[in-house]
């Protein structure tokens, strides 16, 4: 059970907060651990801005004018595309592609992409949503900030008539979070994976929401 915070403060996400939101990522992802800084930021740049070329919510959790947070979803059935943010990524993937470790580091989290592609290509249903994003800074994990970004996005869910969604994750994050929401895992594949020097198992799983069971 996560422990409240006070002062938080949940809003639409705004460009500002984007620089903020991708120093979480390469946190979360331990970027500093494979990636030159140059590298790392570069990756994590175009990852959110692939996410945000196509959302159609976005939201932040904000903590003494500092973003912490943000979860990102996409309603298939009224969907837009950001061309700005995609253009924009398009551009770290050529900055990306000018150097072999650039075009490593992209080609690990392409593959991955792939993996999740295999994992929807085996379901028969088709989907209204999805979660496409959903991250929170370590140092203020723990304090109900999480719950309350998904339950924002639940709500969207339901005010759209978004009768299911899914959301793609791995052993590397924290995916009892959405078994503990009732979210059903539907799909999963174990694989090897590369990533500069460093050879490691993980699992990757699919869960969806049906009918916004909750």
């Amino acid at each position: 059970m996560e422990n409240g915070m006070d002062g938080v403060i949940y809003r639409e996400y705004q460009p500002n907060d984007f620089d903020m939101l991708s120093e979480i990522i390469k946190i979360t992802w331990n970027h500093g651990k494979y990636y030159s800084y140059g590298v790392s930021c570069r990756v994590a740049d175009a990852y959110l801005r692939f996410c945000l070329s196509e959302q159609t919510f976005a939201q932040v959790a904000e903590v003494n004018e500092k973003t912490v947070g943000i979860i990102i979803g996409n309603n298939f059935l009224k969907r837009h595309f950001h061309f700005n943010y995609f253009l924009y990524a398009m551009y770290d993937i050529i900055c990306l592609s000018m150097s072999k470790e650039g075009r490593n580091a992209w080609r690990f989290f392409r593959n991955i992409d792939k993996i999740y592609k295999e994992l929807l290509s085996l379901q028969i249903k088709k989907y209204d949503g999805e979660l496409s994003f959903f991250v929170v800074h370590p140092l203020y994990r723990n304090f109900g900030i999480g719950n309350e970004l998904y339950n924002r996005f639940y709500n969207y869910t339901k005010i759209n008539k978004i009768n299911n969604f899914y959301v793609f994750t791995d052993t590397s994050c924290n995916y009892n979070f959405y078994e503990k929401r009732n979210m059903k895992k539907c799909g999963e594949k174990v694989k090897e994976v590369t990533n500069v020097n460093c050879h490691e198992k993980i699992s990757f799983f699919m869960y969806e929401n049906i009918s916004n069971q909750i």
